[in-house]
């Protein structure tokens, strides 16, 4: 083979040293390199894993929020109907109040009204008995004409009608 240009003792030292540059190769280039990547591809796949987490914890999350937020618009509802029911039952309330209110105030006049027209009367059967009283007690002590009687009579009625202006 020596024809060719190839010699045997050079071909297996090329081989040899082809060979343990292989190895080094391998051993401190190829190796690390390999590793570092699959570290990498490990890391990457890690990430993902993680994100795919996240997300799902996020939807989930998410979900979860919108039934807080629901419940909460459920609760806000119930408080602003109860709160409506509340004070709508307050005006029942204060306008039966007033009504019953009103009704004794009513019926509180009547029964002043009455005690007052009552009280009138009185007085006015007092101020006519006493009229009548003082007539016939100035008609009595007299022997008076017609004419006489009756300007006695005026007289009274002048005199009981400046005692109603004085009371």
């Amino acid at each position: 083979m020596s024809a060719l240009g190839v010699h045997w003792e050079l071909l297996i030292v090329q081989l040899i040293a082809f060979i343990i540059f292989l190895i080094l190769l391998w051993k401190f280039a190829l190796g690390p390199i390999v590793r570092t990547l699959d570290a990498r591809q490990d890391r990457i796949r890690d990430s993902i894993e993680a994100a795919d987490r996240m997300e799902r914890e996020l939807a989930a999350t998410r979900a979860q929020n919108e039934e807080v937020l629901a419940e909460a618009r459920r609760e806000a509802q119930q408080i602003i109907a109860g709160a409506r029911e509340n004070s709508e039952q307050m005006i029942s309330r204060a306008q039966e109040q007033a009504r019953v209110e009103g009704e004794q105030l009513i019926e509180k006049a009547r029964q002043t009204i009455q005690q007052e027209q009552h009280q009138a009367w009185l007085q006015l059967r007092k101020d006519v008995a006493e009229l009548a009283i003082a007539a016939a007690t100035k008609i009595v002590r007299h022997d008076l004409d017609p004419a006489q009687q009756a300007q006695l009579i005026e007289e009274t009625l002048q005199q009981a009608g400046d005692r109603q202006l004085d009371a």
